[in-house]
């Protein structure tokens, strides 16, 4: 994979707010065969998961806000703005519904049957970032030169941040 393809997912992947997602729900890229964090039993599973989808949505939502603000979406530019936030807000639903349904199957699972989990929810996750990006370049085509300075920093950032966490 080239890395600029690279870069582009992982700071789509932060845009979206879902490298949480992935921390609880697939195994470490290390032990294929492992299952989620303990301390995700401490609720009963239907409570956590009801949690969880409301977190990640609110994660979601926030990062919706964050953007509009840091962006300076101008009135002119809401159309574009609001098309990119319901993308987003799709992707993360489908993403919580998918990452649910893996935790609730992971203690079943075969090591194959992981793997084959596994490669449906990396598979999603790349069907959503293809849907993402023509509504984010709509966007970005209606930015002052400022705008899109500013996008490109923070695109920058979260790919520097995720890269920094995987390396960590």
């Amino acid at each position: 994979m080239g890395k600029s393809f690279r870069q582009t997912v992982i700071a789509t992947t932060a845009i979206i707010g879902l490298s949480s997602f992935a921390a609880v729900a697939a195994p470490p890229a290390s032990d294929p065969t492992a299952t989620r964090p303990s301390t995700m039993h401490a609720q009963p599973a239907s409570q956590t998961q009801a949690n969880s989808g409301r977190n990640k949505m609110d994660k979601a939502e926030q990062r919706i806000s964050d953007l509009h603000a840091r962006l300076l979406i101008t009135p002119a530019q809401q159309p574009q703005w609001d098309q990119f936030a319901l993308v987003m807000r799709d992707n993360a639903r489908g993403m919580d519904e998918a990452f649910q349904q893996r935790v609730q199957t992971i203690p079943g699972m075969t090591a194959s049957e992981n793997m084959q989990s596994y490669a449906r929810v990396a598979t999603d996750h790349a069907r959503d970032v293809q849907k993402l990006v023509p509504a984010f370049q709509a966007l970005y085509d209606t930015m002052s030169v400022k705008q899109k300075q500013t996008a490109d920093q923070v695109f920058r950032d979260d790919a520097h941040r995720g890269d920094h966490a995987r390396h960590s």
